[in-house]
């Protein structure tokens, strides 16, 4: 038998802050036990400072390919022939780039965000390197199947049992619906949206291609609701008891719901809190414009309000109506991560009992929080149920409302709606969540399930049996020298 050594785990992440929150708890148990995990990651972007401060290493980009280190240059909309031409021209450099990077990292395994913009460039660069790939998801996205609904429906889909034919054929149609658009289009204006729609659709042509040469290597492709993907295995970033148990069911799905205690975050200091008065935390998205994540010096840029849009117009009425609501209960107190619209509050003015903030540590907040109000990213859900928060959920866009369902009918929290609220439905919503002691009990048995010790070595296994990577505890075993590989593998059409 080889003797077990450091395996080199790649993670090609989407460039959003829950992508980034969740992997990094997995690589720091890939770190601990002794391995070597590496980040693809623009260093344009606030991400790269993250990795950095995190202790982990950026992939070594290959000489000759600077041009990914940049922001990429703005092109007017109108201008579709030459985005076309700059398209076809980036998809042959894309794809030298990626077989270089691959090579020089010198990666035996890599996590591959399953939404990730070059999904299938970069699975097809590392089938032909002969490089085990799996699937990362920070959402409850699946594979198209008629036995639940898509994560962007709010219909709830907690039965075991195989549901009826008619049940099936509703799901089979919001199967339909979810993979021809972008899911509900509550907070975006119709011509916003109707771009974005096609924007999936051209991106289904444009990976036409490299979805074939996959094939030829016995990969084969499924729907999911974002867009078609490699039918890879997957981990997902959430937990098991949350998610509808059919799609919990499929064995080349493994959850990793505790990735967040295996994270560093910088403190927080609650000294301004009374400890006699209930902590509520509520945020905004950072996806969709909330925030700048290109920064030429490293630090995290500012976006601002486009009142313009639908979406920050619902959101400031959002965090307006958050302000009216405490004023109104002093007994409560709130801390508020308000992104662009900090100075607009401040200007305004607050009660005392409410604290603005740009951004907060997340983890460190709702340690001290008896509450979350949120609009259900996935990785706020899941970061309450690791410190057993429940929760009020206003799902403003795609996954959010599967997350606000599952949230709902697991009892962890109450589910209310974005678009029509007010102060006083607001208040309503944060009494019942904060006054019920059965969804107290639920998010904290919710909690005592997840096992961090148990979910390690279950993903361990997962990716032996999946992929022939040994991700071994290294710790008190003798690194091993030399050529020896640390996994056998399986084939592309394994």
């Amino acid at each position: 038998m080889k003797p077990a050594r450091p395996v080199s785990v790649g993670f090609a992440l989407t460039s959003e802050h829950s992508s980034f929150h969740a992997a990094l708890g997995l690589a720091r148990v890939l770190k601990d036990r002794g391995h070597d995990p590496v980040f693809f990651v623009n260093e344009a972007t606030v991400f790269a400072r993250m990795v950095r401060t995190h202790g982990y290493r950026l992939a070594t980009l290959p000489p000759g390919h600077d041009a990914h280190r940049a922001r990429p240059s703005p092109l007017a909309s109108w201008r579709v022939v030459e985005r076309l031409r700059r398209r076809a021209r980036r998809i042959g450099d894309e794809q030298a780039f990626l077989r270089d990077a691959i090579r020089c990292n010198a990666l035996d395994l890599c996590f591959l965000d399953a939404v990730r913009y070059d999904l299938y460039p970069f699975a097809l660069a590392l089938a032909k390197a002969g490089v085990p790939a799996l699937l990362l998801s920070y959402t409850f996205a699946s594979r198209a199947r008629c036995d639940y609904a898509p994560v962007f429906s709010s219909v709830p889909c907690r039965a075991t049992a195989r549901p009826a034919l008619h049940t099936r054929v509703g799901h089979a149609l919001r199967w339909t619906w979810a993979v021809a658009s972008r899911g509900h289009r509550t907070a975006f204006g119709r011509g916003e949206y109707a771009r974005m729609v096609l924007a999936k659709a051209l991106e289904q042509v444009r990976n036409a291609s490299f979805e074939r040469e996959l094939r030829s290597l016995g990969l084969r492709s499924v729907w999911s609701e974002w867009k078609r993907r490699p039918d890879l295995p997957e981990v997902v970033f959430g937990h098991r008891a949350l998610d509808w148990p059919a799609a919990a069911g499929d064995p080349a799905r493994h959850y990793l719901g505790a990735t967040d205690r295996f994270r560093d975050e910088a403190p927080f200091d609650a000294s301004r809190l009374d400890p006699l008065r209930p902590v509520v935390y509520a945020n905004l998205s950072t996806i969709n414009g909330f925030q700048d994540i290109f920064a030429t010096d490293g630090t995290r840029g500012r976006a601002r309000p486009d009142l313009a849009r639908r979406r920050f117009r619902i959101a400031l009425r959002y965090v307006e109506g958050l302000v009216a609501c405490f004023a109104r209960r002093p007994e409560w107190q709130l801390l508020l991560a308000c992104g662009p619209f900090l100075e607009q509050l401040k200007d305004a003015g607050a009660p005392p009992n409410v604290h603005l903030h740009e951004r907060l540590p997340q983890l460190a907040v709702l340690a001290r929080a008896d509450l979350a109000v949120t609009w259900g990213g996935a990785g706020t859900i899941r970061e309450c149920i690791n410190l057993g928060v429940p929760m009020v959920v206003l799902p403003a866009w795609t996954d959010q409302f599967g997350n606000a369902a599952r949230v709902a009918a697991a009892n962890v929290g109450v589910r209310g709606d974005l678009a029509g609220l007010t102060p006083a439905t607001l208040t309503g919503l944060v009494e019942r969540a904060l006054g019920d002691p059965g969804i107290r009990a639920s998010i904290r048995a919710m909690k005592a399930q997840c096992d961090p010790v148990q979910e390690v070595e279950a993903l361990v296994r997962f990716v032996a049996e999946r992929t022939g990577v040994a991700l071994s505890d290294l710790r008190g075993t003798a690194p091993a020298t030399g050529g020896d590989s640390a996994h056998t593998h399986p084939g592309p059409g394994h």
